[in-house]
């Protein structure tokens, strides 16, 4: 009853018999994936693009001027004039963003899973207790 009553939501669990809470954690880093901007998902970090070639061909201007992105055309493909913060920590992420950002190839988010909680002994408790060290 006491595992019952903590699983809510989307879950998963790690059966680990011979292993500590350490190698698994190692184990859900290596498979940590990259994955690209929604919009309407919440920035967890500031991103600015960087000044200079983009890649993009002249075509596609309407995608830098949706957002008010300063350009000009150089050999053929489009450059920003200046670096342009396109995520702010805690906000959405804008629709025209997450076009301009997939056009570009950059994938600012990642997921994959952590451990939040562990089941042992009929005890359940974070998984952060198992952190704190004897010092």
């Amino acid at each position: 009853d006491v595992l019952r009553s903590n699983i809510r939501g989307n879950i998963g669990f790690i059966f680990a018999t011979n292993c500590g809470l350490d190698d698994i954690r190692e184990v859900l880093v290596k498979h940590v994936r990259d994955s690209a901007a929604k919009s309407g998902q919440m920035a967890k970090a500031n991103l600015s693009l960087p000044a200079g070639p983009s890649g993009m061909d002249p075509s596609q201007t309407a995608f830098f001027q949706a957002l008010n992105i300063g350009t000009k055309i150089v050999k053929g493909q489009i450059e920003l004039v200046s670096e342009f913060p396109i995520l702010k920590q805690g906000e959405r992420v804008s629709p025209s963003a997450a076009v301009l950002l997939g056009k570009l190839g950059i994938r600012p988010f990642q997921y994959g899973m952590e451990v939040e909680q562990v089941f042992q002994d009929g005890s359940v408790f974070p998984a952060a207790v198992l952190d704190i060290s004897d010092d």
